[in-house]
């Protein structure tokens, strides 16, 4: 796995399939970043290479000159985070590339950040069972989320607002929990690759990276193995 400075050198590829949104994102050495991104539930396997060819094919570069490859690994659907898993594995052996795990709450927070006003987010996403998976999220200097605590799995009743977050996100904000919100939620907003790159980079500068091998899920669920399918 060969591990370069994250500089204006670098070539980054970013995938999320986590959720019902399927987008890839690839920040060009020049900083110009190219995008694609659906919403369409149960169509990633057939979206993801489609747009990952689009973006390497719009940005002018060849897939052996990328230099990361960034990848949401959950929380989120199941079948969903391993498709961009696997593909990330892939590329990531066939060029021995490090991967960026990003999490998928993370994403979500910072696409936030990314589209509208706020300093402290509360990102929700529907885990099904009458749970969500929630995180709380503060604006750095850079913009960049940094997480306020740890990410959970709990039902929308058992989730108490902290008083300093002033909006929120995800389609986690079910029944309960919007009724105890007095500020701006935007319940449709889903995680966008797009985001990731500037998440991606602060993990490279961490060394908080990965060998393609070594890729693990973070489901939120123990139950359900942590390790995808080889590539």
């Amino acid at each position: 796995m060969r591990l370069l400075p994250y500089d204006d050198s670098v070539n980054l590829l970013a995938l999320d399939t986590s959720t019902e949104a399927c987008s890839v994102a690839l920040q060009r050495a020049d900083g110009e970043v190219f995008h694609q991104f659906e919403v369409a539930p149960r169509q990633h396997n057939r979206l993801l290479p489609q747009m990952l060819d689009t973006v390497m094919r719009d940005a002018g570069i060849a897939r052996s000159e990328l230099d990361y490859c960034a990848v949401t690994n959950g929380p989120g659907a199941f079948t969903g985070i391993r498709i961009a898993a696997a593909q990330a594995q892939g590329i990531g052996v066939a060029l021995a590339i490090p991967l960026v795990p990003l999490s998928t709450l993370a994403v979500l927070a910072q696409t936030r950040f990314d589209q509208a006003a706020g300093e402290c987010v509360l990102v929700a996403l529907d885990a099904r069972m009458n749970e969500i998976y929630w995180a709380v999220y503060r604006r750095d200097e850079a913009g960049l989320a940094v997480a306020c605590g740890p990410e959970q799995l709990t039902a929308d009743e058992a989730v108490e607002l902290p008083p300093r977050v002033d909006c929120g996100a995800g389609h986690g904000w079910l029944e309960k929990l919007r009724a105890a919100a007095d500020f701006d939620v935007d319940f449709a907003l889903l995680p966008d690759a797009r985001s990731m790159p500037g998440l991606a980079r602060r993990q490279v500068e961490a060394a908080a990276v990965v060998a393609a091998e070594q890729i693990e899920m973070n489901y939120l669920r123990n139950k359900v193995a942590e390790k995808p399918a080889s590539a």
